[in-house]
């Protein structure tokens, strides 16, 4: 791989991203991406400026011209707590058009104040057994590996 296709890599995987997720914040298709980072596609002079703001690198950093991961300075109109807003809206928009939820949620609109707060209440404990469950599965397995034979 060269530096661009490494470098674009290992800074997706520093800020915790998905080849997906990074596409979606910058307007991109994954298959695009990825196309960058395994060095089959060459991004034009305005997506690698896109990128190095993104990440708050130079595009020489990019390019592997420099060791120096310095930026231009500038503040990068894609700040780190915007990204995960914009993931957050993501996900939550799946999951309102889950078909599995997206009646239930369409029927909320004609709940009562009180009715909402009660079916609110329950989904809060619904998801607190849920996540107690996960927590027991995650440590069962550990449990066993511990256990003497």
């Amino acid at each position: 791989m060269e530096p661009l296709g490494e470098r674009l890599a290992a800074l997706r995987r520093e800020k915790g991203l998905s080849q997906a997720e990074l596409a979606k914040l910058l307007n991109m298709g994954q298959s695009t991406i990825a196309m960058y980072e395994r060095t089959r596609r060459t991004p034009d002079p305005t997506t690698l400026k896109r990128l190095a703001d993104f990440f708050n690198v130079s595009v020489d950093y990019l390019l592997g011209r420099t060791n120096n991961r310095a930026g231009s300075g500038e503040k990068s109109p894609y700040r780190h707590e915007e990204q995960r807003i914009l993931l957050q809206e993501d996900r939550l928009l799946q999951s309102v058009t889950d078909p599995l939820f997206a009646d239930l949620l369409r029927r909320i609109p004609d709940l009562t104040d009180e009715e909402r707060e009660s079916l609110a209440e329950y989904w809060g404990w619904a998801l607190r057994v849920i996540e107690k469950e996960r927590e027991r599965r995650k440590k069962a397995p550990s449990a066993k590996k511990s256990s003497p034979s």
